[in-house]
């Protein structure tokens, strides 16, 4: 790795990038960072999977042109607004209008009879047994690991989508009260409510079937309006309904974005825990999960609390007004590359991870309430839709047809910025073999490491690994890749010696591929890499032990970390984030430190308190 390079630190995202809660928001001042060092003044970016909207943003902030493309309509309609955002005020005051003409029919219908406002309801799925034909409560039944057993005949149920068939209250969580109220009578006018449309609106325009795809959960026949009750179904599209006939387009484009980035939360999709009195977790699950217990949200919570974080993200984006607005368009880029000749300095590229996250299909959702459904054949994303190999076979083909318009694209001193992290090596030979099929070599490669380490980050067993790879492509016609693998095999004893030769398989996987993409080694070896581990590692459990000669003179990292811990506290307290990336930095050349790791390091060495390390003892 070019150690000139700095290692960047993410700034945690600002209100501008919390409007909505879609994936993969890049860090804004790592996105600038990149564009003011690769991009000449009055340059052009392109951004062929503009996502959140990021990279378009900054790009507007610093003066540039900007081309960004997406086929799902929320990623379009997302970075729509952050490039051309409506005046805060007026926003606020058109939603809270048509939010307060509302207010009271909802009111009303999320009231017990003694005038007491419900925050949300705990529903308890239901399904007919397919022995005994009796209707069942999944809190009725005995419960195996995840599998449900009929109480009356034993026999399994399900209560996933695919058997569905409705829910019972079973209690009530209430404004101002910590007790869950559970009076059946107060429940059963639920009950009814909860059935029941409140609004003089066509649902139907927003019901939209969702693709089958069981990875993430989507059953044959569902549809968007399974995934909420009646009454929240109504209520959401009747606020779709009403937002639609704004006027104004950049006020409605940020309406309907502050609809969509609310109605998660006011879905089925919400699990019960803990009796829990915020109104219940955001939608975290990596699919269309309806838990067995779920919630039924007063949207009126979520829609407000939703408006004061739209309001203050809206008054930054207006502050200064944008000079520059990008060309966005919600379609396919190879096609619209092929047709609108396009030259850019940067080409920013964040291509679906092979079958990581299928973006689009998870936006399915959202995008109901835009009544558009984008075409999923024009989907880069591995899926479980479609047959696998056929799937990795058009993602490979997509991604080299991209790449082989990046030289017509690119002015001629133009660069490529990819951003990519994935441990599967069909995701990596897709990648790689696109890039140097088309001439692409490597400059240089850097690390990123995020504004937010998370308990899970820092305390998984497993050392969950948590940095963002960017790399920088040139476009070189003769360009010819490496057939040697001395480079990757050195990195790799060296990461292992310092570690009592011992690694996780996952910090062995990371290292191989840093090395193999700034070294420009040829894709068609990747199928070697569990050779080469093999011939290297003893591999139990995801641990990879070194089997080979050892070389005593390597200073364990533990020990290099604790002195270095030492040296920093030298100068008083400290945030365990700070001294986390302060070490991982100074350390990177024996591969990157996981929080976790480090943590084990300092253990009994370095008093914390919480999240402070306050002084180092011998």
């Amino acid at each position: 790795m070019n150690e000139s390079l700095p290692i960047i630190t993410a700034q945690t995202h600002t209100p501008e990038y919390l409007l909505h809660k879609y994936w993969a928001r890049k860090p804004h001042n790592v996105i600038s960072w990149f564009l003011h060092s690769l991009v000449p003044t009055g340059g052009t970016v392109l951004d062929p999977f503009c996502g959140s909207g990021v990279v378009l943003r900054e790009a507007q902030k610093a003066g540039f042109l900007s081309v960004g493309l997406d086929i799902n309509p929320i990623a379009v309609l997302n970075t729509k607004v952050l490039t051309n955002p409506p005046d805060a005020d007026q926003f606020s005051f058109v939603v809270r209008k048509i939010l307060s003409e509302a207010e009271d029919k909802i009111k009303e219908s999320y009231s017990l009879p003694n005038k007491k406002t419900i925050k949300y309801l705990v529903h308890i799925s239901k399904a007919q047994c397919p022995s005994c034909k009796e209707w069942i409560l999944s809190s009725q039944c005995s419960k195996k690991g995840v599998k449900y057993f009929c109480p009356l005949c034993g026999s399994s149920l399900k209560f996933n989508m695919s058997a569905f068939s409705g829910s019972k209250i079973s209690s009530a969580c209430v404004e101002n009260e910590k007790a869950l109220e559970t009076n059946l009578e107060f429940l059963k006018l639920q009950e009814t409510n909860s059935a029941s449309p409140l609004f003089d609106v066509s649902t139907e325009s927003y019901n939209f079937p969702l693709v089958e795809n069981r990875r993430i959960l989507i059953y044959p026949g569902m549809e968007t309006k399974d995934l909420f009750t009646v009454r929240n179904f109504n209520i959401l599209c009747h606020f779709a309904a009403e937002f639609e006939k704004i006027q104004e387009k950049s006020l409605r484009h940020a309406a309907m974005l502050f609809l969509t980035a609310s109605v998660a939360q006011c879905s089925r999709l919400i699990p019960c825990r803990n009796n829990l009195s915020t109104g219940g977790p955001a939608w975290s699950v990596p699919g269309f999960w309806v838990p067995s217990k779920h919630l039924e949200t007063n949207p009126l919570i979520h829609l407000y609390a939703r408006l004061n974080k739209f309001e203050k993200g809206l008054a930054r984006l207006n502050h200064p007004p944008a000079a520059i607005h990008p060309v966005i368009q919600n379609t396919d880029c190879l096609n619209y590359l092929k047709n609108n000749p396009v030259k850019a300095d940067l080409i920013f590229l964040d291509p679906p991870y092979g079958d990581n996250v299928p973006y689009t299909e998870f936006s399915a959702m959202w995008n109901s309430f835009l009544k558009i459904q984008p075409d999923l054949e024009l989907d880069f994303s591995v899926s479980d839709r479609m047959a696998r190999e056929s799937s990795w076979t058009r993602y490979r083909d997509k991604l080299n047809q991209l790449l082989s318009m990046a030289p017509q694209i690119l002015n001629p001193l133009g660069h490529l910025l990819i951003t990519f992290n994935n441990n599967d090596l069909k995701a990596w030979e897709a990648l790689l073999k696109a890039l140097q099929t088309n001439h692409f070599q490597c400059s240089y490669v850097t690390y990123v490491i995020p504004a937010v380490i998370s308990s899970k980050a820092q305390f998984s067993p497993g050392g969950s690994y948590i940095s963002d790879i960017y790399s920088v492509y040139s476009y070189v016609p003769h360009a010819a890749p490496s057939f040697s693998l001395e480079c990757v095999t050195s990195a790799l004893i060296k990461c292992a010696a310092v570690r009592d030769y011992r690694i996780a398989k996952n910090l062995a996987l990371r290292t191989i591929m840093i090395e193999w993409i700034q070294n420009n080694i040829s894709c068609s070896l990747l199928q070697e890499i569990p050779n080469l581990l093999s011939s290297l590692f003893q591999i139990k459990k995801e641990i990879c032990e070194y089997t080979g000669p050892k070389d005593k003179t390597y200073v364990p990292l533990k020990t290099s970390t604790r002195l270095y811990a030492k040296k920093l506290l030298e100068n008083g307290p400290c945030n365990w984030n700070d001294l986390y990336r302060n070490t991982a930095s100074e350390f990177l050349e024996y591969g990157f430190l996981d929080p976790n790791e480090l943590r084990s390091y300092l253990e009994g060495h370095v008093i914390f308190s919480k999240d402070r390390c306050m002084a180092y003892k011998e």
